[in-house]
């Protein structure tokens, strides 16, 4: 794909420095905390820049949360060793509260499918199946995972159990949340899954 010229590369620029100084306030101090003044602050520009580019506070979370997705989803060709993983990357969400409750509300919010966030999730999920579906089948062609194992159906499972793991996790009590996840890989996996 051919890079971006002239004002259309700045105009990348722009959003992407916008979005990575909201992720950055979100993950300091809480995404109920951080106004658009900061976040325009942060980015040295005006909040009259910052809504020309996101029309809304919300957009502009919504651009955030896809900054971290590229920052910490594997990308095509590089799916190896996401099953092994799960484990450490769940306990090392927790951990950074903030992003995971901005997170966790709009992804409430956008099982609306009028919601602005909706569209980012479908593919977020997407994406996320494929990567773990295809580390599935790169543990069945080496013989740790059971061939008749449905990559698709058991990427959904994982993925769901993470996700419904660090909900509950936040709420409370805490736990081993690496642990948990890892026992759901050795359910539906069998244990070669993370040998």
């Amino acid at each position: 794909m051919a890079q971006k010229r002239g004002p259309y590369a700045k105009s990348d620029q722009r959003r992407q420095a916008l979005s990575r100084a909201a992720l950055d306030l979100v993950r300091r101090h809480g995404h109920r905390n951080v106004s658009v003044s900061d976040i325009a602050e942060l980015a040295e520009t005006s909040e009259a820049t910052v809504f020309y580019h996101f029309p809304t506070k919300e957009a502009l979370f919504i651009a955030a949360l896809a900054q971290h997705d590229e920052e910490n989803i594997r990308a095509r060709g590089e799916e190896a060793g996401a099953i092994a993983d799960m484990g450490a990357r769940a306990e090392a969400g927790v951990q950074r509260t903030n992003y995971a409750r901005l997170y966790n509300e709009l992804a409430g919010a956008a099982a609306d499918p009028t919601h602005p966030a909706n569209e980012f999730f479908q593919a977020r999920w997407a994406r996320s199946t494929a990567v773990v579906a295809t580390d599935i089948r790169r543990l069945q062609q080496s013989g740790r995972v059971d061939g008749s194992v449905d990559p698709e159906a058991a990427a959904h499972l994982l993925l769901a159990a993470w996700e419904g793991l660090q909900l509950q996790w936040m709420q409370g009590p805490p736990f081993d949340i690496r642990a948990r996840v890892e026992t759901h890989i050795r359910a539906l996996l069998g244990a070669g899954a993370l040998d």
